[in-house]
């Protein structure tokens, strides 16, 4: 047991990470580490671009990432996870990231699941 718990908090140090307690319930808080990141969802900034045709939303981010989304009636949410990144990790690529939704888009709104904000769309 002290062995599990010794390579639990040495992977917390390592990453930066650790649990916090509220009155709400536990939560989760991350100190990124200098030229790094913590991983979890972030909002999206900036428009997104939809493939020719219509099925596609897709753009760049710094090391990379998971696009997922949502769709519902009129609107297709979507939802940018990063994965941590370790100390001066951030050094890296432009990564296009892009999910593929099963109905064209259309005239639907695309919203940001984080933030709430609508997504400027852009068409190619």
């Amino acid at each position: 047991m002290r062995t599990l718990l010794a390579i639990l908090a040495l992977g917390a140090a390592l990453s930066g990470c650790g649990a916090q307690t509220s009155t709400a319930g536990p939560t989760h808080a991350c100190t990124p580490p200098p030229g790094g990141r913590c991983a979890g969802d972030v909002a999206w900034h900036g428009p997104i671009e939809l493939s020719a045709d219509g099925h596609r939303l897709h753009g760049t981010v710094p090391c990379g990432g998971t696009l997922h989304a949502t769709e519902n009636g009129g609107t297709v949410a979507i939802r940018l996870h990063l994965g941590a990144v370790p100390r001066g990790g951030m050094s890296c690529a432009l990564v296009d990231v892009g999910v593929r939704i099963p109905e064209s888009l259309g005239h639907r709104t695309v919203i940001d699941e984080v933030s709430g904000d609508t997504v400027r769309v852009v068409r190619r």
